[in-house]
This record gives C-alpha cells, sequence and structure tokens, in this order.
C-alpha cells in the first residue's frame, strides 16, 4: 500500500500547476518515519489526487512528482521509468542528435532526481555505448538500487524499438554518485562506479562522438568518463557552440589574416575551441589555440582534441581569476568564458557575480577590436539580470565598446519546463568589440 501524505489548505497551487516539489512545510503532518524514497501518493488538504512520486522526510524537499495522472499506478517501477526515459529519447532524436547527449536532465525530463548521458563512444575502430547516471535524490537511489537490471532493461528495449543498435554487450553503465548534492538528501557521496564495463574499451581515456556544430558530421573529443568531471564530460553547450560557431564562421569569410587566435577559458577537454577549429580549419584559416584550466588532465585531453582537427596548440595551466592578468592585451581574435558555476549556493552570490565581473574583464582585455567573446554562465542561483549587469561592469572597466550580437540558452538535450522555473540555469551571450 503506498504511503499518502496531503497537504495543508491552500498548499496545492504550485502543484496543481505542474511543479514537480513539495516542501515539508507544507505538508499537513510531519512526514517523520517513512523510509527515504519511499513511494508516496500526494493529495490535497480534502483527500482528493495531486500526485505520485517519492519522498524524503529528511530533505526540505519532502516530495517530487513522477506523475500526475491516476491512472499511474506504480511510478517508481523500471517498466514506467523505461517509457520515461524513452519519451526523453524522442525529443532528442526529434532535435538532429546523432552521437552524445544528455537523455535525462531531471525534473525537467518528468524524472527527478535522474541525471542520465548517453554516450556515443568510438576506440579501436570499434563503437558501442555508454550510459553514465547520477542519481542525486533519495527516490531515485531507491528506484534504480538495481541499477544493473534497470540498464540492461532499457538497453534491450531500446535496441528492440530502434532507438540504438547495441546490444547489452555492447554496453557500458557508469554510477557518477561523487556528487556533493547528495548530501543534502542525507545520501552518502560515493566514489565512480563501473556497473557494467566494455572489454577493449578504456573509459578512462575514450572517444565520445558528437554533433560537430560546422557540419553535418561528427566530432570525436576523448575525455574519461570514469573519473572526469561531472559525467565526463560538458554536454551542455552543444545549442550555444553550435550558435556561436556559425556566426565565427561568417566573420572569418570577411577577414585578411590567415590565422585566427582562440583563447579558450575553463577550458576542461576543450569542446569549444575544437569545434571553432573545425569550422575555421574548413574555411583555409590556420588557428591558434590557447588553452586554460586549472586542471594537467583536462588540458592534456583538451590539447588533443584540438590538435586532432588541425589547432597549433598552447597550453596555459592555472587558475583562471589569478593568472589572466600575465596574458597580452588585444592579443586574441575570439575569446571563450565559459567557467564552472561560480555561485553553488545562495551565500555564495555576491562573490560568485564579482567573479564573473572579473573574469569578463580579462575576456575583453585580451581580445582584439573587431574580435568576440562568449560569456556564460551554468550559476541557476545567478539572475540572468544579474549576469548582463556583470557583464556590462567588465565592458566599462576596459572602456570597450560592446555589442552582444548574440544569446544562447539551453539545447534541446537540456530542455526547460515553464512550470519548474528552478530548471533554468545556462547563459550565453556572444559580444563584438567594437
Amino acid at each position: 500500500m503506498m504511503t499518502v501524505w496531503r497537504l495543508r489548505p491552500g498548499a496545492d497551487k504550485r502543484v496543481r500547476s505542474g511543479h514537480p516539489w513539495v516542501f515539508s512545510n507544507e505538508l499537513s503532518a510531519s512526514p517523520k518515519g517513512l523510509p527515504p524514497g519511499s513511494a508516496v501518493e500526494l493529495q490535497d488538504a480534502k483527500g482528493q489526487f495531486l500526485a505520485r512520486g517519492y519522498g524524503n522526510p529528511h530533505s526540505l524537499i519532502a516530495f517530487r512528482a513522477l506523475t500526475f495522472n491516476s491512472q499511474d499506478a506504480q511510478p517508481t517501477s523500471f517498466d514506467f521509468l523505461h517509457e520515461k526515459v524513452f519519451t526523453s529519447w524522442k525529443v532528442r532524436k526529434a532535435a538532429g542528435f546523432r552521437g552524445s547527449f544528455r537523455l535525462c536532465f531531471g525534473e525537467s525530463d518528468y524524472i527527478p532526481g535522474l541525471v542520465l548521458d548517453y554516450y556515443l563512444i568510438e576506440q579501436n575502430g570499434k563503437k558501442a555505448q555508454v550510459f553514465v547516471a547520477q542519481l542525486v535524490t533519495a527516490g531515485m537511489d531507491e528506484a534504480l538500487k538495481n541499477s544493473e537490471e534497470f540498464f540492461k532493461g532499457l538497453t534491450e528495449k531500446a535496441k528492440a524499438q530502434g532507438f540504438s543498435p547495441f546490444s547489452w554487450d555492447e554496453t557500458a553503465v557508469v554510477i557518477r554518485n561523487d556528487v556533493g548534492i547528495r548530501k543534502l538528501e542525507g545520501m552518502t557521496v560515493n566514489a565512480p562506479l563501473v556497473i557494467k564495463d566494455l572489454p577493449g574499451f578504456n573509459l578512462e581515456h575514450v572517444e565520445i562522438l558528437l554533433n560537430a556544430a560546422a557540419d553535418e558530421g561528427v566530432i570525436k573529443m576523448s575525455c574519461d568518463l570514469k573519473e572526469g568531471q561531472k559525467t565526463g564530460f560538458f554536454l551542455d553547450q552543444t545549442h550555444n557552440i553550435y550558435l556561436a560557431v556559425n556566426l565565427f564562421k561568417n566573420w572569418a569569410k570577411q577577414q585578411n589574416t590567415k590565422v585566427i587566435r582562440v583563447l579558450d577559458l575553463c577550458c576542461y577537454v576543450g569542446h569549444w575551441s575544437t569545434q571553432i577549429t573545425r569550422a575555421l580549419k574548413a574555411q583555409g584559416f590556420e588557428v591558434e589555440v590557447h588553452l586554460v584550466d586549472v586542471s594537467k588532465t583536462a588540458l592534456a585531453f583538451a590539447k588533443e582534441n584540438a590538435e586532432r582537427e588541425g589547432a597549433k596548440v598552447t597550453v596555459h595551466e592555472m587558475d583562471v581569476l589569478e593568472g589572466l592578468a600575465n596574458l597580452p592585451s588585444q592579443h586574441y581574435d575570439i575569446c571563450i568564458a565559459d567557467p564552472p558555476a561560480f555561485i553553488k549556493a545562495k551565500k555564495d552570490i555576491p562573490t560568485g557575480k564579482a567573479a564573473y565581473v572579473k573574469m569578463n574583464t580579462h575576456a575583453f582585455r585580451l581580445t582584439k577590436k573587431n574580435g568576440f567573446v562568449a560569456s556564460c554562465s551554468c550559476s541557476g542561483l545567478l539572475e540572468e539580470e544579474e549576469f548582463r549587469d556583470a557583464i556590462r561592469k567588465a565592458s566599462l572597466r576596459n572602456y570597450t565598446e560592446v555589442r552582444s550580437v548574440l544569446r544562447g540558452g539551453h539545447a534541446a538535450d537540456h530542455p526547460t519546463l515553464m512550470q519548474f522555473p528552478e530548471g533554468f540555469y545556462l547563459k550565453m551571450y556572444v559580444h563584438y568589440i567594437q
């Protein structure tokens, strides 16, 4: 029998609008005593059905909805969750993703607690698929406690339904429960775990295949799918890179130089600069890429990736907020400022915004006249207006005329819901330096 929780009178408005969260102080009675992650039916104060999902009495977000349909009797079952994943997969296919992409984006794909990336990989002439999952809530931890069985079933159904050509023998599964957000749910932070490996593939140094930004092909990116940051790669910038790269292609046609210099700040494995290199090399330009990151391992991957596409690479191992003053002013044609989230909690907003100002101040200083700066933020707690203000301050500090000529955001594999504004986090502007 599923546990039933009721809301206080008047606390049902947000849920009725489709928002998937209920906070503990909105419940009519204390939820204590229920094992974290247990299936829960949510009702209003009068006992009318609102949603089904799972609960956690130890979390501020006490309930998360998996369905608002009363006919869905077992929303934490494998069959139900598989169908949710396939619905998400259809969205990605419809959007034209041919290689790797984010398959499930938590609440925005109606599967709260599950972040699931799908990687098409290649090594030694062979291709295969890898699922890399983060289970960030007690409810999803409980629902997928037999993760191998869940992903084996998903793989078999995906092949049968034409979503994927790969069998279970051609599939790897990595669980990345090494994220601090699990602590908010009262869970432990665990080391990365490969629950299904691929003989003949080295997941710690493998090539993933992605849509190329400048053409209809795919591009290879070497990375570590076992212990690399996040799930091994940052997939969320694919749309923004596509927009920016095609802008840069049009701009490049008007240039009288044969060499274009690109500065990639917080480059990680060099996705931005590798895609830019591919696009500009196809137009006959020589591309000099300067990679900046604090991680020696990430820089090694980034160098490998950019050089594969034909770039001449220089590596700068440094903290971007401390070391950029040593780079020459107005030296680069294109500067990418795509840092990790400077703001992790509300208390970090003032210092985080100051960091965005500082980084973009350097970016504008380092970029030539008639060049471009791409300014990005993945801090969900930083409102877009505040991010724009940080960019404004940075431009003024350089006495620079800046025109924002492109605005980006979420790609189709990182969808957003109008009823769930918390899912909006990614911001990107490309500025033309006059």
